[in-house]
């Protein structure tokens, strides 16, 4: 082998072909060993390659998955793609290729970025969530919450994007805009599909105390579930004999109110209090005083009833509206007459999961006009004794049989908005659809699911993705679930809260079994971004994207993944820095000839005691998503032997620990330098001894003939070598006058206790 210089570009495809045919990274099907379920957010392959901040998470499970291998678990470490979704319909619109193709196209450079990248994924587990294989049981779940009353179809005000002609989730709106096309947004009545995750609301707060998670994101989603307990108070309208209610969680601040406020959708996303007095007044139940009503934006309508008692005098934003509109600011004892009904109210609205595209899984109902007219009779008729299919059937809206899924997204379609989903306009989709109740021809539902519902199981079926007859069985639900370690950043009112409420779901209605558990993630790790050079977000509007492509083929993966983990803290934010790639390139040169210049019969104790702490603290580094000073701690063992040499035992250590942070180059040293006939991704991580991990001073009386003429302190890895402790005690000043000049018949060495030379 040629220690002059590391090829990486001939070792890292040599290994990855290797890896690849041998199926190294295989899921284990034996039971034996702890199992690890270590999952990505898995990526929308929207644009045309990835860019090394994307390859960050991944890098760090990859390394996870490599360790816990070595360690005995049995690991299971997916990948596949998030592939419905806006952006390639909105490609398809501009450009007129189909989504189809150009997803997949981003799918297959995705793909090979993550193969080069040396990422030990099990490709038998791929999945994607445009395959009819898998959106057939997308459509399967959506029927499974209808049949419980958990998917219901309403008349409502919904965010509207006048440019993708679309509606939005509350989550999609930033500051009144559109979060993919920054166009205000607007409110528009709809008919609109939506899934109650309201009534999860409070397990989907408990369950948080019971999760490995950053506590920023326990807040986030309770802050979003936002639970408030308070008050119903009912104010009567003065000469009207109409009453408003008001929501209040400061039912002892009544005595201090000075108006009324209920919403306004008028400038609702106005950052700005915007008001209108009503020419009204409501009463005070309290102390009949008039207070003025009046509409304002700063109010949210789904938020209580709509309506809250303004209290200037102990709410900031009472006051900022009080003081511009001029009204009144009162403050009073806090009262000890509590009125009105005990409620709990929450931010938290069902999921709204209608959209008017076409590039998304098709929603599985059908509407029958025969019988929704038949049924219109029946609506004022007293149901509490139906079933859940009667009271959803009265609609006139159906589940398409399951032996009919899945639904297929039609061919026929131009992709442009019409203000509805492309899917209206397609001949074929309608075609010889009937009611299933009374067969009758009928319409199928032409909007699409959000996107988030496909990430909302996608987890469950990596674990068994050709199951053609459920989502998973019970059998690779029980061997693989819940995830242990999730990594991935963002989407924390979105994805993350929408997946433990699907999960829920299933816990309840028995498709999870009940010793599983009814959370999908107890461990969530979210890496930080890696910026560009110029510390702003990687984008193509700066021109500062970097992607493995420009690097890999240069430095190779290794020091890609090296450099990516050396560079911080996983989970705070760093910028790229080009110096920062030759590093660890330098790094990994130096490595390589480690391995081949200091090779000696044995090393030294610094060598020794270094080489056990650094096992210690890297395998506690890697549990910790500590990866940064990982490699660090490797460093300084690397510049130790460099500098006293060491064993070959201490090397093939070394290589050990280098292993899931460079997968390539640790593997062609196992193999070709070390003489290894296995490969090291297989072979058992290092074991530390606390006995020699730091150095324990032992004094050794020195006699000649019997007489004490000395005292050795040294270490006690030495004392167990006796020729050590001889060489040492000769060249002592103290003891080699004694000894000068004579000959040396016998050595007694008592260990840790004594050495006398017989001369």
């Amino acid at each position: 082998m040629d220690i002059t210089k590391y090829d990486h570009s001939k070792i890292e495809k040599k290994w990855q072909d290797k890896w690849k045919k041998e199926g190294v990274y295989k899921t284990p099907i034996s039971s034996t060993g702890k199992k690890n379920y270590i999952l990505d957010m898995f990526p929308y392959p929207s644009g045309s390659t990835m860019h090394v901040g994307h390859l960050e998470g991944y890098v760090g499970t990859d390394i996870l998955s490599r360790y816990y291998r070595m360690k005995g678990d049995r690991v299971f470490h997916p990948m596949g793609w998030d592939s419905f979704g806006l952006p390639a319909e909105n490609y398809a619109i501009k450009t007129g290729n189909h989504p189809d193709k150009s997803i997949h196209d981003n799918i297959k450079t995705f793909k090979r970025q993550l193969e080069i990248s040396g990422l030990s994924y099990d490709w038998d587990h791929e999945i994607d969530t445009s395959s009819p294989e898998f959106y057939k049981w997308t459509q399967w779940l959506f029927i499974q919450l209808f049949k419980k009353g958990l998917a219901y179809k309403k008349k409502s005000p919904v965010n509207w994007c006048p440019k993708d002609e679309t509606v939005l989730a509350n989550e999609q709106v930033i500051d009144g805009k559109c979060e993919r096309c920054d166009t205000p947004v607007i409110q528009k009545e709809l008919d609109q599909w939506f899934l109650k995750i309201t009534d999860y609301s409070d397990r989907l707060i408990s369950g948080l105390s019971d999760i490995d998670w950053p506590d920023e994101i326990k807040v986030q989603q309770k802050n979003w579930i936002g639970r408030s307990e308070g008050r119903v108070v009912e104010f009567e309208i003065e000469s009207s004999g109409k009453k408003i209610e008001v929501f209040t969680t400061r039912p002892d601040t009544l005595n201090s109110a000075t108006f009324l406020a209920i919403a306004s959708q008028k400038d609702a996303d106005s950052k700005e209090k915007i008001g209108k007095f009503t020419g009204e007044y409501a009463i005070n139940p309290l102390n009949s005083e008039k207070l003025p009503i009046w509409e304002t934006n700063y109010v949210d309508s789904s938020y209580g009833t709509g309506a809250i008692m303004g209290v200037p005098a102990y709410d900031e934003r009472d006051r900022e509206f009080a003081e511009k509109y001029k009204i009144g600011v009162v403050e009073r004892p806090l009262t000890d007459k509590i009125l009105g009904q005990k409620k709990v109210h929450y931010h938290l609205r069902d999921w709204l999961v209608s959209r008017q595209r076409y590039w998304g899984c098709p929603i599985p109902m059908i509407y029958c006009q025969s019988c929704a007219s038949k049924n219109d009779a029946l609506k004022g008729v007293i149901l509490q004794e139906s079933s859940q299919d009667t009271l959803q059937g009265m609609s006139g809206w159906y589940p398409v049989a399951e032996n009919d899924l899945p639904v297929l997204l039609p061919k026929d379609v131009d992709f442009l908005p019409h203000g509805e989903s492309p899917i209206a306009r397609s001949e074929t989709f309608q075609k010889g659809v009937t009611c299933p109740k009374c067969g009758k021809p009928a319409k199928r539902e032409v909007d699409t699911m959000d996107t988030y519902v496909d990430s909302s199981w996608y987890f469950i079926r990596f674990i068994d993705p050709i199951n053609t007859k459920e989502f998973a069985s019970k059998e690779a639900i029980n061997a693989w679930m819940p995830v242990d370690n999730y990594v991935g950043g963002g989407h924390v009112v979105q994805h993350l809260l929408f997946a433990r409420f699907f999960w829920k779901v299933l816990f309840d209605e028995g498709f999870i079994d009940k010793s599983v558990g009814d959370e999908p993630f107890l461990k969530l790790r979210a890496p930080g971004w890696i910026l560009g050079h110029d510390s702003r977000k990687m984008s193509k509007r700066w021109g500062n994207v970097v992607t493995p492509d420009e690097i890999i083929p240069k430095f190779g993966a290794d020091t890609l993944r090296i450099y990516e983990m050396f560079m911080g803290p996983f989970d705070v934010m760093k910028p790229w820095s080009t110096s920062g790639v030759e590093g660890a390139s330098r790094f990994l040169s130096r490595i390589w000839k480690v391995f081949n210049e200091t090779v000696k019969e044995s090393s030294d104790n610094e060598v020794v005691i270094k080489l056990h702490q650094t096992i210690k603290k890297v395998g506690k580094d890697i549990e910790s998503y500590k990866f940064n000073t990982a490699i660090s701690t490797l460093m300084e063992l690397t510049n130790i032997i460099c500098d006293k040499g060491a064993d070959k035992e201490t090397l093939k250590t070394l290589c050990l620990l280098l292993a899931p942070f460079a997968p390539h180059l640790a593997e062609e040293v196992w193999v070709e330098v070390l003489g290894q006939t296995f490969s090291i991704h297989k072979a058992e991580w290092p074991k530390y001894d606390d006995t020699k991990m730091s150095i324990d001073i032992v004094n050794i009386v020195v006699q000649v003939n019997g007489k004490v003429r000395g005292q050795l302190s040294i270490d006690n890895l030495q004392t167990i070598n006796e020729e050590q402790v001889t060489k040492t005690a000769k060249k002592d000043e103290r003891i080699s006058k004694w000894l000068s000049k004579k000959d040396i018949k016998k050595v007694v060495y008592i260990p840790n206790r004594l050495i006398n030379f017989v001369v």
